[in-house]
């Protein structure tokens, strides 16, 4: 980008190029503020996963983060299985219309069309990939917690 703006300012032609100093200067705008805002988030130090009485709280995917808090009782099935290079912990949700409203306004209502399974439950990914364990870690994570959760109750 810098080159680019450097010739748009003519420093290697004695020609100026206003369009070309234009875009790439917009074009750098953007990526510097993409990466400040990566940056920023790389120092978070809030939990990307929470497991608490209530349900899950998911912030490693952009449909689990919209869906906010998603209720243990909401939960029929937890499954993980390999998708491409990464293998996703998948949350299946009974109650749909509790949280498609939610994600379609956090995100798109493209996200969530065609995205109930052959029950009509919502499928919730989670991936292990910016967190510190694998997938079959916050498998097995999330399942402990669930049964010991069940066993208290009763």
């Amino acid at each position: 980008m810098v080159v680019i703006f450097l010739y748009g300012l003519g420093l290697f032609t004695d020609t100026i190029s206003a369009k070309l100093i234009a875009v790439s200067g917009i074009f750098g705008l953007i990526l510097t503020f993409i990466i400040i805002r990566k940056l920023i988030s790389l120092q978070e130090t809030a939990p990307l996963v929470i497991l608490n009485n209530q349900g899950i709280i998911s912030k490693v995917t952009g449909v689990s983060k919209a869906a906010g808090l998603i209720l243990w009782e909401d939960i029929v099935d937890i499954t993980i299985e390999k998708v491409g290079a990464d293998t996703l912990v998948t949350l299946s949700i009974d109650q749909p219309d509790n949280y498609i409203p939610r994600i379609k306004k956090k995100l798109s209502a493209m996200v969530v069309n065609g995205i109930l399974d052959e029950n009509g439950n919502l499928p919730i990914s989670l991936t292990a990939a910016e967190l510190t364990v694998d997938a079959k870690e916050l498998f097995n994570a999330i399942t402990t917690f669930r049964k010991d959760l069940v066993h208290a109750e009763h």
